[in-house]
């Protein structure tokens, strides 16, 4: 194999290891929760990463704040404010890291020549460790990667969108649902809520949102069989390896 096309595989290697650093970085800055109320304030919502509601509470005085078929409106409402502050402080993490500029330097360095001279060195902090790796012959594995990308090109588009997953208390007095959007719409029995404790009431949300979570996690792991029967991490890690190698190329 040629020195020239050797240090341009280095290069993208180098590439790839900076953009999974900077990927990891961004990763990093995301919120763990947020939290966010309607503007009456009756109901209270935590978000988790993945836009997914981890818990649903209305206030002891909700009745108060909001009018009984205004409740489940209430609970949307507050799910938003929740997103909206989880995007927020993502957003500001993001703009102190300055990602976005250094995302512009990753790309312009593409264009750089590599230097022959001087290999660029990849960061032992966040490579990926194919030490161990012992790599199928090249074209075995190139033969993988492109039915890998078949399978991948074949697949329906429309079933990537997750599907809507309702989920309901006893006697689905309160039905939440979950979509790609996360909480999409909450259903409470308005004259059944009046008559119910707080904690009651409380109760209802969590079991509808436990059910809901339950279905979409269902939902989500079945279109997921597909792709992971692929085993793209052991496709990249005999990639890499072999690209480690200059004689997997001579």
């Amino acid at each position: 194999m040629s020195g020239d096309i050797f240090q341009e595989l280095k290069q993208f290697q180098e590439y790839a290891n900076k953009m999974q650093q900077l990927m990891s970085e961004v990763r990093d800055q995301m919120p763990e929760y947020a939290d966010g109320e309607d503007a009456q304030g009756a109901v209270r919502v935590r978000m988790i990463a993945g836009g997914v509601p981890e818990s649903i509470k209305v206030a002891s005085d909700w009745q108060r704040r909001q009018p009984p078929e205004n409740l489940g409106a209430a609970v949307v409402e507050a799910y938003g404010s929740a997103v909206s502050e989880w995007m927020e402080r993502w957003s500001g993490g993001l703009e102190q890291a300055d990602w976005e500029a250094r995302a512009h330097q990753l790309d312009g360095s593409l264009d750089q020549p590599a230097s022959a001279g001087e290999p660029p060195v990849s960061p032992e902090t966040f490579e990926r460790d194919v030490r161990y790796v012992v790599p199928r012959p090249i074209e075995e594995v190139a033969e993988d990667v492109l039915t890998a990308f078949d399978v991948v090109e074949r697949q329906d588009p429309e079933s990537s969108v997750q599907p809507e997953a309702r989920g309901g208390s006893a006697a689905h007095r309160v039905v939440i649902t979950l979509g790609s959007q996360g909480l999409t719409s909450c259903e409470v029995d308005p004259e059944w809520a009046v008559q119910q404790s707080v904690v009651r009431l409380n109760q209802a949300l969590d079991e509808a949102l436990a059910e809901a979570r339950a279905k979409s996690s269902s939902a989500q792991s079945g279109r997921q069989d597909a792709v992971a029967d692929l085993n793209l991490g052991g496709l990249l890690e005999e990639a890499m390896a072999i690209m480690k190698n200059p004689r997997n190329f001579i």
